[in-house]
């Protein structure tokens, strides 16, 4: 035989199935296809069952997830701790950048901010877009670890990057002040329009006086006006009274409009004189 002249010895097996004499033939070095769909069944198996099984962990985490967070909602702190602190140790990412806030703030615990760096940060490398907000403002002000202008650019980047507004804001103010970064108006405006596009009061008022003054963007008065007006809409004191100057004494295109002043003034909280 040509398995013999190969050097395959070959081995007989017997069963009888309905009455009926049935011989198997293989050689040493295949595998039996009796036992490969045996080995396989067991096999699909058991990956059913660890998909199951993951899937009822899954949905465990996500509901005690979702309890956690509603007892935030409701100051039901103690509640909220002992669903989320779990969940965090477990590289959640929402339970760390909430315990995170909780320790911030003191909320349910002692206010302790080097712990609440430490869950912004497990966030944060996560990619959580509010805890890279969070952590890198932490660095820029030094709370909670030792003022890091370099390591919070870095954090408020990539919170920028994925389209947080708050980081938005946030770097370009840093581009602004030159703190961590070179002092550049362009790229502050970069950032600032991209933040006051989404509805960023402090960044309206800024972008809005920086295209009043020319400054690293073309001078418009006309925009300027329009960024400023944003910002007094959404009720930021700051712009209102901005608008209210520019009402009483006709500035920026603005016609004097005394009646205008007193408005905007009353916005602000301030007596108009």
């Amino acid at each position: 035989m040509r398995g013999n002249a190969q050097g395959l010895r070959r081995r007989h097996f017997k069963y009888r199935r309905s009455n009926e004499l049935v011989l198997f033939s293989w050689s040493h070095t295949e595998i039996p296809s009796i036992m490969l769909k045996a080995n396989r069944k067991i096999i699909v198996g058991f990956i059913l069952l660890t998909g199951f099984l993951a899937g009822v962990v899954v949905a465990d985490a996500s509901n005690d997830l979702q309890k956690g967070l509603h007892a935030y909602q409701q100051r039901d702190y103690a509640t909220a701790l002992a669903y989320l602190r779990p969940l965090a140790e477990q590289g959640v990412v929402e339970a760390q950048r909430k315990l995170a806030v909780m320790y911030r703030h003191g909320l349910g615990v002692n206010k302790d901010d080097a712990v609440a760096i430490s869950w912004y940060r497990k966030a944060a490398e996560q990619g959580h877009v509010r805890a890279q907000n969070s952590l890198g403002v932490m660095y820029r002000f030094g709370l909670g670890v030792s003022k890091d202008s370099k390591e919070a650019v870095k954090w408020l980047t990539a919170a920028a990057e994925q389209d947080d507004a708050k980081g938005q804001e946030n770097i370009a103010m840093m581009y602004l002040d030159g703190d961590g970064v070179a002092q550049s108006d362009q790229q502050a405006v970069y950032w600032l329009t991209k933040a006051a596009r989404q509805g960023q009061m402090k960044s309206q008022l800024t972008l809005g006086v920086m295209t009043l003054a020319g400054r690293g963007v073309k001078k418009d008065e006309q925009q300027g006006m329009h960024w400023i007006m944003q910002s007094a809409n959404q009720g930021y004191p700051q712009a209102a009274e901005a608008l209210a100057k520019a009402y009483a004494d006709g500035l920026y295109g603005l016609e004097q409009d005394l009646q205008q002043a007193r408005h905007w003034y009353q916005r602000a909280g301030k007596k108009f004189q």
